[in-house]
């Protein structure tokens, strides 16, 4: 009689075990589950913003030339002159090997029309700033 009692309780014991294993186990699975559709992407905002990474998966998406080249101009027309500087440079470093075939002149000349007005209201924008006409010793 001894046995069954340690084997029942053996199995009380496994069964404790598993009920446990099984609830956090769950409660991990859900929580991934709901933090998953925590990070899904909200809808866009009312501000336009411009990636150069957006650009790169418009282009590489596209396997149609001609298509691909509608997509850029369509792409360049909304977000180009709300890019920032940087992501304009990384663009048109790269358009060569993102568009491929698709990079034709008009493409070019958007890209590059858009990257020098932007380069120029920033060179502008630094020459606005105040900057000190000379150290605070030669103000003696």
């Amino acid at each position: 009689m001894g046995k069954m009692h340690t084997h029942f309780q053996y199995r009380l014991e496994m069964y404790k075990f598993w009920s446990v294993f099984l609830f956090l186990f769950g409660g991990f699975a859900f929580n991934c589950a709901s933090a998953q559709n925590k990070n899904t992407p909200a809808a866009p905002s009312a501000s336009v913003v411009c990636s150069a990474a957006d650009f790169k998966a418009l282009a590489y998406t596209i396997n149609e030339t001609q298509l691909r080249e509608e997509r850029a101009k369509e792409w360049l027309s909304k977000y180009g002159k709300s890019c920032p500087l940087d992501q304009l440079e990384i663009i048109l470093s790269n358009q060569a090997v993102w568009l491929g075939t698709a990079d034709t002149p008009v493409i070019i000349s958007s890209i590059e029309t858009i990257y020098k007005q932007k380069k120029a209201a920033s060179e502008e924008g630094d020459k606005l700033v105040d900057k000190p006409k000379g150290s605070a010793i030669n103000k003696k």
